[in-house]
Order: structure tokens, then C-alpha cells, then sequence
């Protein structure tokens, strides 16, 4: 199979319309089209196109092509067990988290959309556990990414099942975390396959659900293990800023939407850690735990490869009451049914501090966890309790907006070429450590490219402007 690659373009060409709504400059596509160089997908607000390997050199031989990047496989992360089902599990979830006090109080999700992202949602359109999903329009939206057409329910069963946990409203049968909550449904890989267009789907779904306006994305694909054309990531790229997949999920945090995503079923395996995107700063990772509020060998470890606790926080994953495809009950564990538990859980959460952002809400979570104290690599923060979650926000300040440009920039140190992320239009100098300009120019995109090579070694300072907001950091050249 043939390796295709990202190659990301130096700007836009409709600098009067917003950059993330801005499509992706039609004068280049015209270009790349005319040189015989066909276009796989598109991602606008990285502002990159997919190609095949065969055309890269000539694709990086156009002055408007910056820079390019090899794409990667994933491994999906599925559920461990299965077996019969045990009535009373039902409860389990929302009792251990604390969360059937905020359902007591109405906070059920109501006005909360949750976009879902998996494999497929078979029968969710007819099984009777989702008949008010249904019957009160709350499936807002929804779309096929691999076939690039409307969703059809019958698909891969995965995503229904994790849907289970979150939308089931079956009176004394099932509820789920957020029963009231509106979903968006994405379906962004095709089950049994390891290409690298699951990647450009999870990114295009996440485009558009911003542009539906969802609070809450929930995956539970995890990117680590390719196959040996393409090559593995390391545990070394597990820091938070290296893979396409944790730069697009930390985008989709900047711009305010909650990302949670299962930590993986790796704990047994080789891998042994969480894989990409859950290793992002600002990606709400979800272990899995027992009844017993034991961690199964199953669930992956932590910490990201640059030190930072993760999981971050743990439920319920072993004997998760689910659906079958022919709508009866049955349990299944993994991280793909704690995770959802937890994105059900902070809508309801969101429902009742709607002023809240999603930051907030997300540190709020994670600080009232068991082991807020005392985290490790197994645990994380451990198992939230969204009664003091609850109270944590009504106690807490309103959040005031800090003027400051946020900018990020890696590797640092570094030997060659650096990624800035930043604000789209910003403009930047590069300062001696002695104050003297070295550079000056505007990033047009939120991910830019900037060579380093031609400076000498030493210390440099990074400094971005723009609408009054400054940002600065400093820059080690090795």
C-alpha cells in the first residue's frame, strides 16, 4: 500500500474571511491539479492536503508548500470482555462518580450536544433503549466520513454500544450518564482496516462538528502501533505536542470544545501506555476501573513521555451494561465504555454551569478525583466525584480573559526546523537574547513551520502580536 503524506501550505487566500472558515486556497489546488498531482483530503484548519508519496518531491518543489509530514496508522481501542448481562450493573456508573445527584437535581445533559466519534452505530436507529434519542430530534446531526455520505446504522456495532452508556434512556432497564443530551455522530473508520485516512476522517469530523457548535468531542480510537511500511510512533511522541492527532484535539480545545478520549487497552500489551490523542494537556483521558474501584490490567498507563499525569481520571470499564445489535442487554469492559461514562457525565456537569468554560469545567473534573493529592501512572488523578466537581464551580470566580497570546513552540531546544502554533495572522520577531531583531514576519496559519537552521547557536526570543494581545517565549538553538 502506497504512503501518502500531509503537506501543509504557507497560507490562505481569503484573508477577509475568519481562517478556520476559510477553505483552503483554490489558486493552489489549481496548481497542484494542473501538475498532475492528485488531492486524497483536506483538512482547513491545518491547512494541509494529503498526497500520495510518489508526488511529494514535486508537490515540496511549490514555493507555496512549507513543509511535509509522513501520515500514520492507528490502532482502534476495543473492549476486553463480554458476557452476559448482570441486571444490577446498571447503576454502577453514575453511583461511583457521584452523578446521580446531579441527575436528581435535572441535570441530565439537556442543551448539551456530544459529538461521538467511532466506527459505526449499528441499529441505534431502531433499538427501543434509544427510542427518545429518536422521537425528540436529539440526533442533530450526522455523517459517514469513510464513505463521505449521510451515516446509515448499519455499520460496526462499537459506537452504539458506547452510545449505551451515554444516550440509553430505558426506564428500569438502562439510563445512561447524559440520557438528555443532544449527539452528533460521526462515523470515522472503517472496522478491521489500518489506513491512514482514519486519521484525515477524525480530523474532518472534527471540523465539522465545530461547525455545528458540539460542547463535548468523545473518541475512543487511540493512535501508536502502524504497520511496518509506515512505522510506529515511540512513547517518546506521547508528550502532547508531536502527533497530528493530539496538535488537531488541542485545536479543538483552543476553540472551546471538551475533548474526552479513552486512554486504551494497552496495560497488557508491549505498549503498555496511553496512545495519541489522549496524551494532550487539554484532552480529558479516561481509565478504567472495576466495580471495586480497581484498575484492570487492561487499562493503559500513564504518564505522558514528558512527564505529566496521565489518565487523568478513572471509571467504570469492566461489565458496562450495553446493547446488542438486536437491542437486548449484555456487559462489555474497556476503556470504550468508561471513557463515554465520563463525557456523559461533565454534559450534565455543563448543563448545570453553563458559564463555565471548558477548561473549567475539565479542572473541576479532575480535581475532585479520589487521588487529587496523590496521583500515579496507574490511576492518574483517580475516580471524580461529580458532586464536589459540582461544588468546586459554584464556589470558583468567574473566569476572567487574560489578554495574553497564546503561542506554543517544539521541539525547544531544538537543531533545525520548529512548529509554532499560534493565533492565524500573527506577527512575529525573532530577538537576539541581546535584544537585536533577527527576523520579523506573520504566521498566516494556526500550525506554521519556521527553519531554524541558518541561526547560530544560543538563546532566542519569540515574540507575537497581534489585535493588542503580545505573546513571548524564549528559544534554545542547539
Amino acid at each position: 500500500m502506497a504512503q501518502e503524506h500531509w503537506i501543509f501550505l504557507d497560507s490562505k487566500c481569503s484573508p477577509e474571511e475568519s481562517y478556520f472558515d476559510a477553505p483552503i486556497c483554490e489558486d493552489y489546488l489549481v496548481e497542484l491539479a494542473q501538475a498532475d498531482i492528485p488531492i486524497d483530503k483536506q483538512s482547513r484548519w491545518l491547512n494541509a492536503l494529503s498526497i500520495d508519496q510518489k508526488h511529494l518531491s514535486q508537490a515540496l518543489s511549490f514555493p507555496f508548500v512549507v513543509h511535509s509530514q509522513s501520515q500514520s496508522r492507528y490502532r482502534k481501542s476495543e473492549w476486553e470482555l463480554q458476557s452476559d448481562f448482570d441486571y444490577g450493573a446498571g447503576d454502577w456508573p453514575a453511583n461511583m462518580i457521584g452523578l446521580d445527584s446531579l441527575h436528581r437535581m435535572g441535570f441530565t445533559g439537556k442543551g448539551v450536544t456530544i459529538a461521538v466519534f467511532d466506527g459505526g452505530f449499528n441499529n441505534l436507529d431502531s433499538i427501543g433503549g434509544f427510542d427518545s434519542l429518536r422521537f425528540d430530534g436529539r440526533i442533530i446531526a450526522h455523517r459517514d466520513f469513510a464513505l463521505n455520505k449521510p451515516l446509515g446504522f448499519d455499520q460496526s456495532a462499537h459506537g452504539m454500544q458506547v452510545m449505551s452508556t451515554m444516550a440509553a434512556n430505558q426506564k428500569d432497564s438502562l439510563i445512561g450518564t447524559a440520557p438528555h443530551a443532544n449527539y452528533v455522530l460521526a462515523r470515522t473508520e472503517v472496522s478491521g482496516s489500518e489506513t491512514h485516512q482514519e486519521e484525515f476522517n477524525w480530523i474532518n469530523a472534527m471540523e465539522w462538528a465545530d461547525s455545528i457548535g458540539v460542547d463535548i468531542i468523545h473518541s475512543s480510537l487511540g493512535y501508536s502501533l502502524f504497520d511496518s511500511l509506515q512505522g510506529d510512533y515511540s512513547y517518546a511522541d506521547m508528550d502532547g505536542e508531536t502527533t497530528i492527532i493530539t496538535i488537531a484535539a488541542e485545536l479543538a480545545a483552543s476553540r472551546g470544545i471538551l475533548i474526552t478520549n479513552s486512554a486504551g487497552n494497552s496495560g497488557n500489551d508491549p505498549w503498555y501506555y496511553i496512545t495519541a490523542p489522549c496524551d494532550g494537556p487539554n484532552v480529558l483521558c479516561v481509565g478504567a476501573v472495576d466495580s471495586f474501584e480497581n484498575k484492570p490490567q487492561f487499562s493503559s498507563f500513564g504518564p505522558s513521555s514528558d512527564g505529566r499525569v496521565k489518565p487523568d481520571v478513572m471509571a467504570l470499564g469492566v461489565r458496562n451494561t450495553i446493547y446488542t445489535p438486536q437491542g437486548n442487554l449484555r456487559t462489555g469492559s474497556g476503556t470504550s465504555f468508561s471513557g463515554p461514562v465520563i463525557a456523559g457525565a461533565v454534559a450534565c456537569l455543563m448543563q448545570a454551569h453553563p458559564n463555565k468554560s471548558n477548561r473549567e469545567i475539565m479542572d473541576a473534573v479532575i480535581q475532585s478525583a479520589d487521588r487529587f493529592e496523590n496521583p500515579d501512572s496507574a490511576y492518574g488523578y483517580g475516580i471524580p466525584d461529580f458532586r464536589v466537581a459540582d461544588s468546586i464551580l459554584q464556589s470558583s470566580a468567574s473566569s476572567v480573559v487574560i489578554q495574553n497570546l497564546n503561542i506554543k513552540v517544539y521541539p525547544n531546544p531544538s537543531q533545525g526546523l520548529i512548529k509554532v502554533q499560534c493565533e492565524p495572522g500573527s506577527h512575529y520577531q525573532l530577538l537576539c537574547s541581546d535584544g537585536r531583531l533577527v527576523d520579523e514576519g506573520v504566521f498566516h496559519n494556526f500550525l506554521n513551520f519556521y527553519p531554524l537552521r541558518e541561526q547560530a547557536v544560543g538563546h532566542y526570543i519569540l515574540r507575537l502580536e497581534k489585535d493588542g494581545k503580545i505573546g513571548v517565549t524564549t528559544l534554545f538553538k542547539y
